[in-house]
């Protein structure tokens, strides 16, 4: 009875995540197939959903999200939390072998990034990830890693758009520099800040695209510099092998409805 439960359970939290990122009604069928359950299941639980009025019945026999449980912020996590959920065996790998900070971020709505979640070296000497929700995207590797894989006319006027403050020394200010780094960021698949955001610290990321080849998160290490240098093509490899795993298992052939509307912004 008990493992019946929990199954239960974490499929209705599935259902819930789905309606939250929807724009547009789903069918019982639809859900079933999304989260590869027997239809009679989805059904039970659509209909307890319903029952308690977190689902609505709208024409055709589809189904939405309650509009009054629809606040600005996201509730269940909605496909933020369906990619958490995916890259944690990944970010916890990464950081079991390098002990090495880990992020975990997405576009923000605008060029910048919302960290969604992080795993924190143990090291006593090591870079300690900051609890800050949004990374600037013109100054940061997570930035880079997804404006690299942008418009260039987009990104263009999003950097003409932004105070660009520099932060040490080494950070890039001008619009023509940052957009040729990130042309070299695009071509070798990763990104890369050197003593550019804080001084002794390096982070190198690398993104993450849907079906359309489109970035829709990044994922990245951030580290005391000397750290980095020491082990870099290490480093890098794994990142980028982690980052295409999270891409297939999230990104896959069968999650092509879930994932649709993720973050349609960008």
């Amino acid at each position: 009875m008990g493992n019946f439960s929990v199954k239960s359970s974490v499929r209705t939290l599935r259902i819930l995540e789905i309606f939250e990122d929807l724009k547009s009604p789903m069918t019982l069928s639809e859900i079933a197939k999304n989260i590869d359950i027997p239809k009679s299941s989805a059904h039970t639980l659509m209909s307890t959903l319903y029952q308690e009025g977190y689902l609505h019945k709208v024409t055709g026999g589809a189904y939405m999200l309650n509009p009054a449980l629809r606040p600005d912020a996201i509730w269940v996590g909605g496909m933020i939390g369906a990619i958490r959920r995916t890259a944690a065996l990944e970010m916890d790998g990464l950081l079991s072998l390098f002990n090495e900070s880990v992020v975990l971020g997405v576009p923000s709505g605008s060029c910048d990034v919302k960290v969604i979640d992080f795993r924190q070296s143990t090291e006593a000497m090591s870079y300690t990830v900051l609890k800050s929700p949004i990374l600037p995207g013109w100054c940061t590797s997570l930035g880079h890693a997804i404006l690299s894989n942008l418009p260039t006319e987009a990104v263009r006027l999003y950097l003409e758009s932004v105070d660009k403050i520099p932060l040490t020394d080494r950070t890039l200010t001008s619009v023509n520099d940052i957009i040729e780094r990130l042309n070299k960021c695009r071509s070798r698949g990763y990104a890369l800040s050197i003593d550019e955001r804080f001084n002794g610290a390096c982070g190198v990321a690398v993104p993450i695209f849907d079906l359309a080849g489109r970035p829709r998160a990044a994922i990245n290490m951030v580290m005391l510099s000397p750290n980095f240098h020491e082990r870099k093509q290490t480093l890098i490899d794994e990142l980028k092998s982690a980052a295409l795993r999270i891409q297939n298992n999230f990104f896959s052939g069968s999650n092509i409805s879930i994932n649709r509307n993720f973050n349609n912004e960008w």
